[in-house]
């Protein structure tokens, strides 16, 4: 089961979220990316770490290779898109968020750098995999601020860390077992920074997940949706 949807919300003009799915024979990839940047760079950025992340990845055997396959894809995306921003005057500061997930033999291998999120419900609890790589977190991580308070902050927006933005790039990697029952969502900040994590859970578990995911999309927009909305619901036969 995979569900995917992406809304240019209710402010933007430009949608420039990205999302990507490749269904091989022993492994599946789910990719999420959140550009930024002026006129229609944050868009090309998103695009291109989306398109670099699938070619790269397409055709892999060996499951020893995937983490670092992905960490490298994430790598070469960086060099792209930061030598291309460099060349280009209207595309200066561009980058883009990337979150990269693979289900593979009952696991879950992730890499991941920026604001947009992976969850998994699991017994009725939604948590939270990746950690965000933005101010906010950091003043949650320094018990300056709470969770709840990290919503509304005037600087939530202000991410530490991009693909495109720097000549080098760090990518957090994580891997977990997988249970057949498992329900992941992949998501950028326009869903997360409406609606609280217990929320998204609740309706993750009261509905079927396509309808899920148009409600966690509507509830967004009823309550601002000044950002793009980009999600990924997968489970069942996906979690290869």
């Amino acid at each position: 089961m995979i569900e995917r949807m992406s809304d240019i919300g209710n402010i933007r003009k430009l949608n420039e979220d990205t999302y990507g799915v490749l269904e091989e024979e022993i492994f599946n990839l789910f990719v999420i990316c959140d550009g930024m940047g002026g006129h229609n760079a944050g868009e090309v950025a998103s695009e291109m770490a989306k398109e670099i992340l699938l070619e790269k990845m397409a055709g892999l055997k060996d499951q020893e290779s995937f983490l670092p396959s992905l960490q490298e894809a994430i790598g070469l995306a960086n060099d792209k898109i930061y030598a291309l921003a460099a060349k280009e005057k209207t595309m200066s500061g561009m980058g883009t968020t990337v979150t990269a997930v693979v289900t593979t033999a009952a696991k879950l291998l992730v890499a991941h750098v920026g604001d947009s999120g992976l969850y998994v419900l699991r017994a009725g609890t939604l948590e939270k995999v990746t950690k965000d790589h933005s101010y906010v977190q950091e003043l949650v991580d320094l018990g300056k601020i709470s969770e709840e308070e990290a919503k509304s902050h005037p600087n939530k927006n202000i991410i530490t860390r991009a693909v495109g933005t720097n000549a080098n790039i760090q990518v957090d990697v994580y891997e977990r077992e997988l249970s057949p029952e498992d329900l992941c969502l992949l998501c950028t900040d326009g869903l997360s920074d409406y609606l609280s994590r217990r929320e998204m859970g609740d309706i993750l578990l009261s509905y079927e997940p396509k309808v899920a995911m148009e409600k966690l999309v509507h509830v967004a927009k009823e309550r601002g949706g000044r950002d793009n909305i980009t999600l990924v619901i997968f489970g069942g036969e996906a979690l290869k």
